[in-house]
């Protein structure tokens, strides 16, 4: 996904993740709970609404949203990780490429 930012990319990684597993049409029906961009952001706060809406199946959401983020940044993931989700985002920032502008290009 070229010229994508990281936030891009987690709202991908999480839309993409919500709707495989609870379904397309049910994603659908309540995705406006969620700014899909307050996983990057704030991650504590996104994964504290995950809780709310879903209780302890928000684990396995949280797992696979990362499991998909860290693919997409080109991750190694580690299937039995003890880091929660905001360490793991921050883990996917970290290995995130920097866009490189179009004038770094011409230096």
């Amino acid at each position: 996904m070229r010229g994508a930012s990281f936030d891009d990319l987690v709202s991908e990684s999480v839309a993409e993740t919500m709707s495989k597993i609870l379904g397309p049409e049910t994603w659908k029906a309540i995705n406006f709970f969620f700014d899909t961009r307050t996983a990057a952001r704030e991650p504590e706060a996104f994964a504290k609404l995950l809780d709310k809406m879903f209780g302890l199946t928000s684990k396995v959401l949280q797992k696979k949203i990362a499991e998909s983020l860290l693919g997409k940044v080109g991750a190694v993931q580690q299937t039995s990780s003890s880091l929660d989700f905001r360490q793991i985002l921050r883990l996917a920032k970290a290995k995130f490429p920097r866009s490189v502008l179009p004038d770094q290009l011409k230096a």
